[in-house]
């Protein structure tokens, strides 16, 4: 038999037993967790052992899950490894959550937004996307990475496409270059928390810059500065020089460093007052990928800089840059390289979170001065070789990425095959292959797990759907990275990301609106307006099937899009078939003006109507099997559910989602993957009463992520916790 079934963790259970108890009450920090896949909110660094650099906006709602078990019965306890013994707890319920790679289902079963609340312990509610979602970890489930040689300091590629287009900076390379590097420094609660800011304020100092460079900061965003120098009263602007800082302005006012005027004032003034024959911009701060954009101005605290508005100040400032670098999370996308690309002849970012140690200051710098018409390509490899080494000796357990992308040869060489791949995979949605590209972004290597942003790697994307398309773009794309590290626990970050629809619709519009700003190929928005159609096309059908839970318990209580959208599923399923019950819901949808209720994207004109009218019978057939189960006993009088291993090809991947009632309301222990099979391949649907514990004590745990790293799969997840009153995560990795 085939055995396609999704692995999980092992489960070690020990002896003797505990209780879950709850300390003191939740009302009013946000919620601990939900139902859902952990989004990541309040910022994790201050009080978080590895602070992040990262932000994303997100609205929460895990659409691909599907609620497939129901189970309710008495428990006597709740213990240490194992629930098994004497306990508190009357009352345990367990959801079994099913996640598929081809439709989606009620984003209602994901139970709220965010499962951690803002680090300050304060309700999370009317905070806003770029306050709220700063997170401290991501992943997905991944298969072995293609290739070791990101792992380890590597010669880069020097070589360029005879298709690459000029490049704005031209050197001599004598050595004698002068070297003007703008740093723009937005401390944000980094720096008022962690002093993150400071800190590599001191390793710029530290290095030995010569005569040739020019190293000029503007500081502002944070609510207080952790040395005695720069003031939060208002933005400054200093020379690093002699191991220190020289005031050049320290009367600047209070700017937000998220408005473009504030950016391109910088860069005007650094190029009028300190003329180079290189520049370079580094942004330091938070990154919140295509769809937030670059930092969180404390003083400011609504808003960030998005691409277009990047690109907006970049205009205004009038100056053609060496390398663009992101000091900050999410940043190394193909939207961050298409706005960059206008300005700049490279792009050093990372598409992964970046711990709050960041890039190593000292040593390149150090390097740069003994040099200065060093390639760019070499300097691009010193700052991620320091960077990566630098993270595995003080955040040992936090991914890093970082990679250097030669934007004048992406900008001769990307424009056609990315136009090919997407109207290709465009077409695939289009005709009854939407199961196959979803499957591929099912697999593909996903930068934003717990932000939901959507964030993936381009090239493992391409490789996974493997159209003649797809292959020739990641030629491209591997052809204009021309250095690549990661640390040893991250697979398959190739070196450029892409913003792509799955795990939530929340940011269709805005990513399509960005897109429009900064000039992106329509025929990519095209792409992912169609496949985002046929996810809320899919989530709509199946919704219209009957009730997973009263399938399980008996209750017959029917659909529940069927009530939001007026449509009478006993009347409707007893007169025809299931695409008829599916034409009508699709219709009411449509016809709706609370589509938001499925897509959580308050503007949904980017939905294809004529796409979802056109694939009814393709929602009926995959709506029909999977969303109307029955739980059956298998030889041994263990309740199971039994699929077809076509179903089966269809499952991405379960977690087990466990309550217990101490009689004055439910406890969420949270999300794990652990999960067993009976012989015959079913899924058996006990629950033993065992959950996760640390030293002796029952905790909320998350599950983030699932890797393969040659033979050894890695399972990553989090406990919330509280240290010295702070709200952290504890990072838990099972090998």
């Amino acid at each position: 038999m085939n055995r396609n079934r999704p692995t999980g963790r092992q489960k070690r259970t020990v002896s003797g037993g505990g209780n879950a108890r709850r300390r003191g009450s939740g009302l009013g920090t946000g919620p601990v967790g939900s139902g859902g896949r952990p989004t990541g909110s309040g910022p994790s660094f201050g009080g978080s052992p590895s602070p992040q650099r990262s932000s994303g906006g997100s609205s929460g709602g895990g659409c691909l899950w599907l609620l497939m078990g129901f189970l309710l019965g008495r428990g006597t306890s709740s213990g240490s490894g194992s629930t098994k013994g004497r306990g508190c707890l009357s009352r345990i319920i367990v959801l079994v959550l099913i996640i598929l790679a081809v439709m989606l289902f009620l984003q209602f079963c994901s139970g709220g937004d965010n499962p951690l609340p803002p680090a300050n312990g304060g309700s999370s509610s009317g905070s806003n996307e770029y306050t709220e979602l700063f997170s401290g970890f991501s992943g997905s489930t991944a298969a072995a990475p293609s290739s070791a040689l990101a792992y380890r300091a590597h010669e880069p590629d020097y070589t360029v496409s005879p298709l690459a287009r000029e490049k704005k900076t031209q050197f001599a390379g004598t050595g004698e270059e002068i070297f003007t590097i703008m740093v723009y420094m937005c401390g944000s609660d980094l720096e008022s928390r962690s002093g993150l800011a400071s800190n590599d304020l001191q390793e710029m100092t530290r290095a030995n810059l010569g005569d040739n460079i020019n190293l000029i900061v503007e500081t502002g965003g944070a609510k207080q500065w952790k040395n005695s120098i720069v003031s939060s009263q208002g933005n400054q602007r200093y020379q690093v020089v002699n191991g220190g800082l020289r005031a050049l302005d320290r009367n600047m006012g209070r700017k937000s460093m998220v408005e473009p005027a504030t950016l391109a004032d910088f860069v005007r003034f650094c190029k009028a007052e300190f003329p180079a024959d290189r520049y370079t911009l580094i942004f330091w701060d938070h990154g919140g990928g295509s769809i937030s954009g670059f930092g969180l101005d404390e003083h400011y605290p609504r808003d960030s800089m998005t691409l277009d508005e990047i690109d907006h100040a970049l205009r205004l400032a009038a100056c053609d840059f060496d390398f663009i670098g992101f000091d900050a999370c999410l940043m190394a996308s193909l939207e961050t390289a298409l706005v960059a690309e206008k300005y700049a002849d490279y792009l050093i970012a990372s598409e992964a979170v970046e711990p709050g140690v960041g890039w190593y200051y000292t040593s390149w710098l150090t390097e740069l001065a003994d040099n200065t018409g060093v390639s760019t390509v070499e300097i691009g490899k010193n700052i991620i070789d320091s960077y990566v080494s630098k993270v595995q000796q003080e955040a040992l357990s936090t991914p890093a990425t970082l990679s250097l992308v030669d934007l004048a040869e992406l900008a001769g060489t990307l424009p056609d095959a990315f136009t090919r791949f997407s109207e290709g995979t465009s077409e695939l949605i289009a005709t009854d292959n939407y199961n196959r590209v979803a499957d591929a972004r099912s697999r593909s290597k996903d930068f934003s797990t717990q932000q939901k942003i959507n964030q993936i790697d381009l090239i493992h994307f391409a490789d996974n759907l493997g159209t003649a398309e797809a292959q020739e773009l990641a030629k491209v794309l591997r052809s204009s990275i021309k250095y690549n590290r990661n640390s040893t626990n991250v697979t398959h970050a190739n070196g450029i990301s892409i913003y792509f629809p799955y795990t939530t619709l929340a940011h269709v519009s805005t990513a399509i609106n960005t897109y429009e700003k900064i000039g992106m190929d329509e025929s990519y928005s095209d792409c992912i307006r169609n496949f985002a159609s046929m996810s809320a096309g899919g989530a709509v059908a199946a919704g219209g099937s009957s009730n997973p839970l009263g399938n399980l318990t008996g209750d017959s209580s029917g659909s529940l899009f069927g009530s939001l959208f007026g449509v009478d599923m006993g009347s409707a399923s007893s007169s025809g078939s299931s695409s008829s019950l599916v034409t009508d819901l699709i219709g009411a949808f449509l016809g709706s003006t609370n589509k938001q209720i499925v897509t959580r994207d308050p503007d949904n004109s980017w939905i294809n109507e004529e796409l979802l009218e056109n694939n009814v019978e393709y929602f009926a057939e995959y709506s029909g099997g999977l969303y109307n189960l029955q739980l059956s006993k298998n030889k041994a009088g263990q309740r199971v559910l039994a699929l077809s291993e076509d179903q089966w090809e269809l499952v991405r991947m379960l977690e087990l989602n466990v309550f217990v009632d101490d009689g004055e309301g439910y406890i969420d222990l949270g999300l794990d993957n652990v999960f067993d099979w009976d012989d015959d391949g079913n899924l058996i649907m006990e629950y033993d009463e065992s959950w996760l514990s640390l030293n002796g004590q029952i905790v909320s745990y998350y599950f983030i992520s699932q890797e393969s790293i040659d033979d050894e799969v890695i399972i990553t997840g989090y406990v919330p916790a509280s240290l010295n009153g702070q709200r952290v995560n504890i990072i838990l990795r099972f090998d």
